[in-house]
């Protein structure tokens, strides 16, 4: 008797990962694709020409339960990513329909914080947990909530865009949203860069950032000076961890869930950017919850929670509840 999989895809704004996963939530093959197409019909072509070739590795198509595809600013209801700013292609796809057409499989379609979030509740560091808040730390900073075992989907299932809350921080900092002072704009990868090139012009600290090219600087530089204990890079990141910390603190107003669950490039930095958030956490939260909401950072790998949790979606589209 042949084996059956479903295929989960990440539709990240730099990269596209696809992964197909048994029925134990193994990611038994992995591959990924740029996302950087002006054309979502090139795009949507690029997606398929891959997932064929995946799909026939592991024999036919008839082996293939469904697809869970994640996206930033998708609808469930509609099937469409209604609003992606990091994309060129930006604007109303119906991408399900699309990729239905091509591929002959059902597809449903989640936000991609959402699919984390559920990966983390079923693989992941959050077995077990009912009530968590993932917030993912990456090209992009957006949040999964889990409350009382469910994801928590809202009105419009657009709920979770905490990289697009104001940080209050007066800086004036454009977001890619339009919006200025977003979360996202400090606290991606992105928002590192910018930290770091505002603290190299306004600061006399020797660094060894100051040997790369401005235009060049890239994350990973960042990171890998504060590996070194770069003084310069660990004021990046102590800044970056007292935004995220005050975050934290508000949210866990809001739900009092059991753990924050962080995810990404970002989150797993190191154990001072760890600790600092903990430190600004502490020193920012009503007194009642101190000391009752953990602080955890994902033990999966920075794709597979999403690729997992979209890959729950093929075997119960009804994870959603509609």
């Amino acid at each position: 008797m042949s084996k059956t999989y479903a295929i989960g895809i990440d539709m990240g704004n730099t990269t596209t990962s696809i992964g197909i996963v048994d029925t134990q939530g193994n990611v038994i093959n992995k591959s990924s694709i740029s996302s950087d197409y002006q054309n979502i019909t090139e795009y949507i072509d690029a997606i398929y020409d891959h997932l064929s070739a995946l799909i026939a590795q592991q024999g036919e198509v008839k082996n293939i339960k469904g697809i869970g595809l994640a996206s930033s600013e998708s609808n469930y209801f509609t099937g469409c990513v209604e609003f992606a700013p990091d994309h060129k292609w930006n604007g109303n796809t119906p991408i399900t329909q699309i990729l239905t057409k091509k591929l002959h499989l059902p597809i449903t379609l989640t936000n991609n914080a959402n699919a984390a979030a559920m990966g983390e509740m079923e693989y992941g560091i959050a077995q077990g947990m009912k009530d968590f808040i993932l917030l993912s730390l990456d090209n992009e900073v957006s949040r999964g909530t889990v409350a009382n075992g469910e994801i928590v989907y809202g009105h419009k299932i657009f709920t979770g865009k905490s990289g697009h809350i104001n940080v209050h921080n007066d800086r004036g900092r454009a977001c890619k949203c339009g919006k200025k002072d977003c979360l996202e704009a400090y606290c991606s990868t992105d928002g590192i860069v910018a930290t770091t090139l505002e603290l190299l012009a306004s600061s006399k600290e020797d660094s060894i950032l100051r040997n790369i090219p401005q235009n060049e600087l890239a994350f990973e530089n960042v990171y890998e000076a504060l590996l070194k204990e770069d003084k310069l890079a660990k004021e990046v990141y102590h800044f970056t961890a007292d935004l995220l910390g005050q975050l934290l603190s508000d949210l866990v107003a809001y739900s009092s869930p059991r753990a924050f669950i962080l995810s990404g490039k970002v989150a797993k930095s190191n154990e001072f950017f760890r600790q600092a958030i903990n430190e600004s956490f502490e020193a920012n939260v009503l007194k009642i919850y101190s000391g009752k909401t953990k602080i955890l950072t994902s033990n999966i790998e920075d794709s597979d929670a999403v690729i997992l949790g979209a890959s729950l979606l093929a075997w119960n589209p009804k994870l959603i509840d509609a």
